[in-house]
């Protein structure tokens, strides 16, 4: 009598085992690629050259002194100077921001000593500008370094509405995608239809573009400045379907 219990309940374990496996199987799915897109697949590109009508320089002053009040006096006097003739000149106070102030003290490493010896305190100050008045940079320029300014780097030039230049960037990388697109069906019999992918890639931004120096008058008192031009690019890929 055992012996039958037991062979009808592994069997009962048997069948309630396949029983609770079955959804589990049922339940799985296989997984769908996704269908490539076809058509024509071209790759079209757009550049815009534009004259910059902006500028920001970097400028200030560096003073050394044995006395740090003095140099801190001296750096302070300068900038005040250097600011008043940018104002002058029709710099907006809103166009004028501290970008630094260092104070760093100078030391130096004399024979038969084992510690370095105070020379001497250096004091920086910077400011950015922003000018609109690309054309009257040199004379600019002139202006700080004879009313104190002692440093003068970072002149990058840019455009004050780069949205635009993009715009136009992306209708000219779209017409060229066409054009491709257009050629490449008649060549092939067939004629294209909607776009069915567009991808934008923002690769080539904002560049400078570097110009030679114009020749200038030998008597011209301003320093030669050449803003050179923008090249706003961009770069988009279209397929379109076959008709």
């Amino acid at each position: 009598m055992f012996g039958r219990v037991f062979v009808i309940s592994g069997l009962a374990a048997s069948i309630a085992a396949l029983v609770g496996l079955a959804p589990i199987g049922a339940a799985q799915t296989i997984p769908i690629q996704p269908q490539q897109a076809s058509g024509i697949s071209v790759v079209g590109q757009g550049i815009v050259l534009s004259q910059p009508n902006v500028v920001r320089i970097t400028l200030g002053a560096d003073v050394f002194d044995q006395s740090l009040a003095n140099a801190q006096a001296e750096a302070a006097r300068r900038m005040d100077a250097v600011i008043a003739r940018l104002k002058a000149d029709g710099i907006a106070d809103t166009d004028i921001r501290t970008v630094s102030f260092n104070v760093t003290p100078q030391y130096d490493q004399q024979a038969n000593q084992n510690q370095p010896v105070l020379r001497g305190y250096q004091v920086q100050n910077m400011v950015e500008v922003k000018s609109s008045n690309v054309a009257g940079l040199g004379a600019l320029l002139d202006d700080a370094v004879s009313s104190g300014a002692t440093r003068v780097f970072g002149i990058n030039f840019e455009s004050s509405d780069v949205e635009a230049l993009k715009n136009q960037a992306r209708d000219q990388a779209m017409a060229n995608a066409r054009a491709k697109a257009e050629q490449m069906a008649r060549d092939a019999g067939v004629s294209i239809g909607r776009p069915t992918l567009i991808e934008e890639s923002d690769t080539g931004g904002v560049t400078p573009l570097q110009q030679n120096a114009a020749p200038r008058a030998a008597a011209a008192p301003a320093t030669p400045i050449q803003p050179g031009q923008l090249q706003v690019s961009t770069t988009v890929r279209v397929i379109w379907s076959i008709q």
